[in-house]
């Protein structure tokens, strides 16, 4: 797929954005409220802990609130345990904040389900549920600082650790290597679904992404459910007129879906020496997502 014409505009990230707003969630905690943070969950240390730290960033920008981060499988703290320990608090309500870049079965159903079985089971009430992450301006300005991390090697700037596939490296023994990009071709991956709607959204996030760029050549794959797969996408990027592909995983944390597509590009560099494969990293526990998840609750609340 040929990339559109790079688009100039820059999505402005206020550091300060719930200043004004830390009344609002000092009053909804005098109130018995509370937000449960819920994370698909993954036996991956790294992830889990980079969930737990962001529910500690959005704890920053709302000091007064009751904050619990949770999972819905394979890691604890579970949805069940969170809430219990709402009722152990005297909470009387909740609001779920569900960490999810799009909205299929986990949003629609797997979620609202075991929340509801445990909240009804300690008495607490489930006052709504926030939307999922989709092409939020703030999202799609994190993806793009995670893709300059590696387009900036070629400035000779140290990658992050894991987030150059030139090589197995920690985050400095690279510095001040300088390696051309030359014409740079994009390789956007999503987690994948059997939603269609979801696997739309993807492809939507990845067009608005693209826009803001300056590569030749770019498409959208998908780890497990959308078409084309990995595999399938890899073969077409290997046939691409470029100097460069950057694959760059839609994922928020580190997981295994991350580790395999890190090694298919490590297995990809083998195969197709003729170009050089850079993958950069999961957009992680990172400020700027604190602030759309608590932007996006009060937006809840409001209502």
């Amino acid at each position: 797929m040929n990339a559109p014409e790079p688009n100039r505009s820059s999505v402005s990230l206020d550091n300060s954005l719930f200043a004004a707003n830390k009344p609002f969630w000092t009053d909804f905690t005098s109130e018995s409220g509370s937000i449960l943070v819920v994370g698909h969950g993954t036996r991956n240390p790294t992830g889990v802990a980079q969930l737990l730290a962001l529910v500690e960033l959005m704890k920053i920008q709302a000091p007064a609130t009751e904050i619990s981060g949770c999972f819905l499988e394979l890691a604890e703290p579970s949805i069940e345990q969170a809430i219990e320990k709402f009722h152990q608090q005297g909470i009387k309500k909740t609001l779920v904040v569900p960490v999810l870049l799009f909205t299929a079965g986990h949003a629609l159903q797997d979620i609202p389900d075991a929340v509801n079985h445990a909240a009804k089971r300690f008495g607490i009430e489930v006052i709504g549920q926030t939307g999922s992450l989709c092409a939020h301006p703030s999202v799609l300005a994190l993806s793009q600082a995670r893709y300059s991390e590696v387009t900036a090697l070629g400035d000779g700037l140290c990658c992050p650790m894991n987030a150059c596939a030139r090589v197995q490296c920690s985050s400095k023994s690279c510095q001040g290597q300088s390696i051309p990009m030359g014409r740079i071709g994009l390789a956007m991956v999503g987690r994948g679904t059997s939603d269609q709607n979801a696997l739309a959204q993807m492809r939507q996030f990845a067009e608005l992404r693209v826009a803001q760029l300056n590569v030749v050549r770019y498409q959208t794959g998908f780890i497990a459910g959308g078409i084309p797969n990995v595999d399938g996408l890899i073969e077409q990027a290997s046939a691409w007129e470029c100097d460069t592909v950057v694959v760059q995983p839609h994922l928020l944390f580190e997981g295994e879906l991350i580790e395999q597509l890190r090694n298919k590009v490590l297995q990809s560099q083998l195969r197709f020496p003729d170009k050089q494969w850079l993958i950069s990293r999961t957009l992680g526990a990172d400020s700027k997502l604190a602030d759309v998840f608590l932007e996006m609750a009060r937006e809840q609340l409001e209502r």
